[in-house]
């Protein structure tokens, strides 16, 4: 029976369906980091969208990485409100 790392590492031998799994981790990576420094910081959604002056809603879809591609702006406004900065981290 096949494990699914195994199946895992097979489909990620396809470029673009690395690519779009890549992708897609790197949004969840950035929900949780944003939901994980709210509740660090005590704010409740509406209270962190009050700080960085976008919707409830939008940190909502944040912190669920239901933002297909979120602005750089809107992004740097929310991690400001808490504190944190945008930035690259090598993966290696």
């Amino acid at each position: 029976m096949k494990t699914f790392r195994k199946h895992l590492e097979r489909k990620l031998q396809d470029k673009e369906f690395a690519a779009g799994f890549e992708c897609e981790r790197d949004k969840l990576r950035i929900a949780y980091d944003i939901h994980a420094a709210r509740i660090q910081k005590g704010f409740t959604q509406a209270q962190l969208a009050k700080q960085a002056g976008v919707t409830q809603q939008m940190i909502s879809r944040a912190e669920s990485a239901r933002i297909p591609n979120m602005a750089h702006r809107t992004l740097c406004q929310i991690a400001k409100a808490l504190d944190m900065d945008v930035g690259l981290v090598s993966h290696r």
